[in-house]
């Protein structure tokens, strides 16, 4: 993490420096000032498509937890061998590498969920007190009206209730790192469905809301489907019994629609991940066990 800030701080100050200068530089020929006239109150359906793709990331958690994860670990097993046998046991005896591999893979996920939310903290206090030093204006694009200059975007909420999930779940191994992968894999799809569907075939509105039933019943098929094909994928690290693999992408599901129809004021991307993996956990420990 110290390396981390050691070499994030200075980039990311490099770049409101380079910014700072663009925007004196532009100032000679008029004061800056951002054009809202190309923002509308209501996002076009590309920019909600690029909105959401943007939570894919998220599905690198999942390739980390079960990939990656043990390729990195493997990756240091190899360079401790350079290194006295007294660092190496260290090593070894904080991760308790040999009991238990996914460990490890825990402590990596959230080293790397940490300082990616970390670095976007950073960014979106710079976009919110001095947007004209903001580096990144582009992505304004795909913020919605009431997200701008006023509060922290949507991949801060994502990230936040990812890293509390993480936090409170990843250490029982291994029905934590499978909630959690299953539950965030469910809401993404789930939220980007409902959203896309909604915008571009929706009629029926929820109650006053700006959500539709067709993309509330769309988000909940497709959270389904992606719960059961993720638990498909993850059996060869713990053997589900067949209802589970029904009941609970089920319930997940049902979670999903409840929160979509009721339209909170939190942010889905924090409920959804939080609400939904809190409640499969517990279903989890009582079915797997």
């Amino acid at each position: 993490m110290i390396i981390f800030i050691i070499f994030f701080l200075p980039l990311f100050y490099y770049s409101i420096y380079r910014e700072k200068r663009i925007v004196k530089r532009d100032l000679k020929e008029k004061p800056w000032k951002e054009d809202f006239s190309l923002f509308s109150e209501v996002l076009p359906f590309k920019y909600e498509l690029y909105r959401k793709l943007t939570h894919l990331v998220v599905l690198g958690i999942v390739f980390f937890y079960f990939t990656l994860g043990f390729l990195v670990q493997n990756i240091f097993r190899d360079v401790l061998e350079f290194f006295p046998n007294i660092i190496s046991e260290i090593f070894f005896s904080i991760y308790n590498i040999e009991v238990n591999k996914m460990i490890f893979t825990q402590y990596l996920v959230v080293f790397l969920v940490g300082v990616s939310l970390l670095g976007m903290l950073s960014a979106d206090f710079i976009r919110i007190l001095r947007p004209d030093l903001y580096p990144l204006k582009p992505v304004n694009r795909i913020l919605r009206k009431k997200e701008r200059h006023m509060r922290l975007g949507p991949h801060i909420s994502m990230g936040i209730g990812c890293f509390s999930i993480i936090i409170l779940y990843g250490m029982f191994q291994p029905i934590g790192p499978l909630v959690i992968c299953t539950s965030m894999t469910m809401s993404i799809f789930a939220d980007m469905t409902a959203n896309l569907v909604g915008k571009k075939f929706g009629r029926k509105n929820i109650r006053n809301t700006k959500k539709t039933y067709e993309g509330l019943f769309a988000g909940m098929g497709v959270a389904y489907i992606s719960g059961i094909i993720t638990l498909l994928l993850l059996r060869q690290v713990y053997m589900l019994k067949p209802v589970s693999l029904i009941l609970i992408p089920l319930v997940g599901a049902v979670i999903i629609g409840f929160l979509d129809f009721l339209d909170l004021e939190v942010d889905d991307n924090l409920s959804y991940n939080f609400i939904v993996s809190t409640v499969l956990f517990f279903i989890s420990i009582l079915i797997l066990i």
